[in-house]
């Protein structure tokens, strides 16, 4: 009986090789989440060198390569935790202002949520901020960094909330949501019932909606402009149970 043909032998497809400027920046994100955890899980007096060198599975040596010193990777870590909380700028949490009132601000807070403060990672980027406070320069660093995301997250909210716009304290408005999303945030540490988190969402959509109504009351009071995208009537929703 004739033996069957046999296959030809399969190749093995080499993987592409990466370029050294590609080697680089991997090594240097590697360096940057090996010490986001050596401090979330030792605290920023006990992460040394040597001690982050070895989570990022690399050498001293490539540490001081790369960054130079210790301080200046932690400093970059720092601002790279700074900006996670941004998500692509922040442009992506916030609805187009055509949307009717309630759907905007559900839409809204549940993507802020969702993309921010509601991730399990938020937690342990804000230990990590406390771990900073007892340096001054990590601290003064971390400050200058977080007012200017706080501009630029107060300029998306209001942007898709035009109803606030020309409001003296509108700024003020944006910066409670923000703060209440991240007391939030904070308190899932403690892990609480799913229904507290999603009872005090749905209170915050409530505020924001209440607040956006009575400036366009008062703004069709006065005789401005009253945007076109919520002139018509909001219906309330159920608040879910607080525990």
């Amino acid at each position: 009986m004739p033996d069957a043909p046999r296959s030809p032998p399969s190749r093995t497809v080499q993987p592409a090789r990466r370029s050294h400027a590609e080697r680089s920046q991997a090594t240097r994100q590697d360096l940057i989440a090996a010490t986001i955890q050596v401090v979330a899980e030792h605290g920023l007096e006990n992460a040394s060198a040597f001690a982050i060198a070895k989570a990022a599975g690399v050498t001293q040596g490539a540490l001081q390569h790369h960054f130079g010193t210790k301080k200046a990777l932690i400093l970059r870590a720092a601002t790279e935790l700074v900006h996670s909380d941004d998500h692509n700028g922040n442009m992506a949490v916030w609805p187009s202002p055509a949307l009717p009132l309630r759907a905007r601000a559900e839409a809204a807070i549940t993507a802020a949520w969702q993309l921010t403060y509601g991730r399990p990672s938020y937690v342990t980027m804000w230990s990590i901020f406390m771990a900073c406070r007892t340096d001054a320069e990590l601290l003064q660093h971390l400050a200058v960094e977080r007012e200017n995301l706080r501009l630029r997250m107060a300029g998306g909210f209001l942007r898709a909330f035009p109803e606030l716009a020309g409001r003296p304290e509108q700024e003020s408005f944006a910066n409670l949501v923000f703060s209440a999303l991240r007391g939030m945030g904070v308190q899932e540490m403690f892990q609480p019932p799913p229904s507290l988190c999603a009872g005090q969402r749905a209170v915050l959509v409530d505020l924001l909606v209440l607040r956006c109504e009575q400036a366009q009351a008062q703004a069709a009071r006065s005789g401005a402009h009253v945007p076109a995208s919520t002139t018509a009537p909001v219906r309330r929703s159920r608040r879910s149970p607080v525990a």
